[in-house]
């Protein structure tokens, strides 16, 4: 079956066609007119400490670090990212993953940017206000909470990490589907449904009308002519009547054995 012969059956069961095309349409008003503008607001932040001088004791020393500035960084990142302080600083309105990602429930995310030694903070929603807020929170909780990690690790109030802002808080809109986009692909996906159910009720309806026509041919009665029938004829004498017979000669006499012998004698 080839391009015409299916745009053929189509236009024959269009009545199958039909419900499926407005179905579709239907479809695609409904998630044009459900989309929403999404906004996101990020900001970054990094961690500096103090310079130890050169004759400080290793009691002078920041416990968190011990490695660089990546013991106490790991160590803010999760209790940012905890869900009680996702409780306290974020919002019902937001949410911490983007288009495309899986939902974790968080209103905001802390994240270390691939090849960069910052922390980003980053939150979505439909509120471009309720986006902005949630990162300002994070931002200004940021200090008290590295302060209180290295407390309780014992670190010299000298010698203690501190969060400091790389960038102000910049929301932007992400552009929504096209419309034309989604409506051209819901439409074809209701053309490939519809002409796949008018091509299957084509060939069922096709099988009916071939079962009836066989019933039909095999039950439909022999016609006779009315009246009464004919006596059987009988055979036709070969003869003619006209044409006497042929009469048939009388069988000649046999001579007597030894008839010659007993005229000579």
């Amino acid at each position: 079956m080839d391009a015409v012969d299916i745009l053929k059956t189509c236009l024959r069961r269009w009545y199958v066609m039909l419900p499926i095309l407005l179905g579709a349409a239907g479809v695609s008003y409904q998630l044009v007119g459900s989309q929403e503008t999404t906004y996101t607001a990020a900001t970054s932040y990094g961690l500096v400490q103090p310079q130890l001088p050169v004759s400080a004791s290793e009691a002078d020393r920041n416990p968190l670090g011990a490695d660089g500035k990546a013991l106490v960084g790991a160590a803010l990142q999760a209790q940012l990212n905890s869900q009680e302080t996702q409780r306290e600083l974020g919002s019902a309105a937001t949410r911490g993953w983007g288009p495309g990602q899986s939902a974790n429930g968080s209103s905001y995310s802390v994240e270390i940017p691939m090849y960069q030694t910052t922390y980003e903070v980053r939150a979505w929603g439909q509120d471009a206000q309720a986006v902005r807020e949630v990162v300002d929170r994070v931002v200004a909780a940021a200090p008290g909470i590295t302060d209180e990690l290295q407390s309780r690790a014992g670190a010299p109030a000298g010698v203690r990490y501190k969060p400091f802002i790389l960038a102000a808080t910049q929301v932007e809109a992400l552009p929504s589907t096209s419309a034309a986009k989604l409506v051209v692909a819901v439409m074809g996906v209701g053309v490939l449904v519809g002409a796949a159910w008018a091509i299957v009720t084509d060939r069922l309806l096709g099988r009916r009308r071939q079962a009836e026509r066989t019933v039909t041919s095999s039950s439909r009665p022999v016609l006779r002519p009315a009246g009464p029938r004919p006596a059987p004829s009988r055979p036709a004498s070969t003869a003619d009547p006209a044409v006497p017979p042929l009469r048939q000669r009388p069988p000649r006499a046999q001579p007597p054995r030894g008839g010659q012998s007993s005229l000579r004698r």
